[in-house]
């Protein structure tokens, strides 16, 4: 979450000055006098509660008439629960009260917290509630805000899911006292209010109280609202307490513990990744979460995905670089991928670990094995990179369809590990590894036999001559002599027939000039 941009954690000031660090709000700011109409936020729900986080998600409406005049809008949720309180002075009311309202401004982003940071603003401290600059009590508890100043699409209505971090396990949060009946009232009020309502009385029949040297007497002091605040293009504000409702009370879940090592599953959903297998004692370890199911990926997309992490062999809850008792599962904008950062423990022995997650309700989601400590062997990605190479030579027409298929797949999968920059050597062994068996299992396609060309018959005009298609210098094939021996007793035939016909037609014509002759020479006689 970046500064001003995401959800801003910042402190709900009390008073007029609380810790150090923390942006109060100008008391002075310009109010909007003008009719609200239908500008309003619906009642809040609350849902993924966990040991320190839940998520508020409520409606909010703006009036038409004045959206054209809004420049932004701050959602916000307003945190505060107060376990004791120590009066000193009786509060006089009707002063001019210096104190701050939800402003949407300064504080430290989520992104931005340190592990010092994070328990300034969220652990349970002790603050001075003023009226003017007299100090009537001190307050011991939680107060802080929560907010956005960029969830805001410039539409008129919609819904607004809120994350809340901070919370302490086991506790109840809500609002209590005769608050709720009202509209929302400032939590300086509440505690000012409160702080009169222990101070002793120093008189039997009432008449006067006595708070300069009371002690911390036990209350239950909660109030939790979720609003928006307006910023008009002429300065004005419609502010938080004109459209924050409460929050119903819920209870967060008792500090997690973590699943022995011996009964982690076997199979998860989804799995994790820690770059190359190793991490650093005292280090921020970033951990790849693949295979997150749609519901989880929704609320890494909403920065609303908080996870416990442990690491094994003796399981010790990981915290995440902010200092949280958890990690926040988020997208990584150079990559698209989800992943969570985990501080490893300075004193963690070096060796072979596991890291795992569980959800807010205590299920395993992944875990992985890391090597903690000593730094690994360079990854020697040169068998893969050769073993690619070659597979990538071979075709698949040469192949059965069958054995090409797995084939494909491996070498597909070795490329992508080949490509992998943080791949581990684990990783290029087996893509190796898988890849030569894949390539041993290829079978060679059947070749089908053609079949064979009949020579074509020589056109030459009934001779013996080389046809033009032929060398003249082929032996003649076995069919082709026989071939040619017919055509040779079919020609001799014809010129015999042919011969035949002649020598008859002459005999013929021999005997009719020979009657003739002999019919003359009778004539003659």
């Amino acid at each position: 979450m970046r500064r001003f941009g995401k959800a801003v954690a910042a402190l709900a000031v009390a008073a007029c000055t609380l810790f150090g660090g923390v942006a109060t709000a100008n008391a002075d700011e310009n109010y909007y006098e003008g009719d609200l109409g239908s500008t309003k936020v619906g009642t809040p729900a609350v849902s993924d509660v966990g040991a320190h986080t839940a998520n508020v998600s409520f409606d909010y409406q703006i009036d038409p008439s004045i959206l054209p005049k809004v420049q932004s809008v701050c959602f916000a949720v307003e945190v505060m629960r107060v376990t004791s309180i120590k009066p000193i002075n009786l509060p006089q009311f009707g002063g001019n009260p210096s104190y701050s309202l939800t402003s949407c401004s300064g504080g430290t982003s989520d992104g931005n917290l340190t592990s010092g940071s994070y328990q300034s603003i969220f652990g349970t401290k002790t603050w001075p509630v003023k009226l003017d600059e007299d100090v009537m009590s001190y307050a011991t508890g939680q107060t802080f805000q929560s907010y956005n100043t960029d969830k805001w699409n410039h539409a008129a209505s919609g819904t607004v899911q809120m994350p809340v971090i901070g919370l302490q396990s086991n506790t109840t949060y809500g609002n209590t006292g005769d608050w709720t009946d009202l509209d929302y009232t400032a939590t300086w009020w509440k505690l000012l209010h409160r702080s009169g309502g222990v101070c002793k009385l120093a008189d039997p029949t009432g008449a006067s109280f006595a708070c300069s040297n009371a002690y911390d007497q036990p209350v239950d002091v909660r109030s939790l609202y979720a609003g928006m605040r307006i910023v008009l293009k002429d300065g004005s504000a419609i502010n938080f307490g004109q459209t924050a409702k409460p929050i119903s009370d819920f209870t967060t879940k008792a500090e997690p513990t973590a699943t022995p090592a011996e009964a982690l599953p076997s199979k998860t959903d989804a799995k994790l990744d820690v770059a190359n297998g190793h991490a650093e004692p005292g280090q921020t370890a970033r951990v790849y979460v693949d295979n997150l199911k749609a519901e989880a990926k929704a609320k890494a997309d909403a920065n609303s995905l908080f996870w416990n992490a442990y690491i094994y062999s003796e399981p010790q809850a990981l915290t995440g670089p902010n200092g949280s008792p958890f990690v926040q599962v988020q997208k990584e904008a150079s990559t698209g991928k989800y992943y969570f950062d985990a501080v490893i423990p300075a004193g963690l022995p070096t060796g072979e670990h596991k890291i795992s997650v569980q959800d807010e309700n205590g299920t395993v989601q992944a875990w992985t094995p890391v090597t903690v400590g000593d730094a690994p062997a360079p990854v020697d990605k040169s068998k893969l990179t050769a073993a690619v190479d070659a597979a990538g030579k071979l075709s698949e027409k040469d192949y059965t369809a069958d054995s090409w298929t797995p084939f494909a797949k491996a070498l597909a999968d070795a490329k992508a590990v080949a490509a992998k920059q943080d791949a581990s050597q684990t990783e290029v062994d087996a893509a190796v590894k898988a890849l030569a068996d894949a390539q041993a299992g290829l079978k060679k396609a059947e070749t089908v036999p053609s079949k064979p060309v009949e020579p074509s018959k020589p056109d030459n005009g009934g001779n013996n001559k080389p046809s033009n298609n032929k060398p003249a210098n082929d032996k003649p094939a076995a069919d082709d002599k026989k071939s040619e021996s017919k055509n040779d007793e079919q020609s001799d035939l014809a010129k015999t027939g042919a011969s035949v016909i002649g020598v008859a037609g002459i005999l013929v014509l021999l005997v009719v000039l020979a009657a003739g002759l002999l019919v003359v020479g009778k004539a003659r006689r």
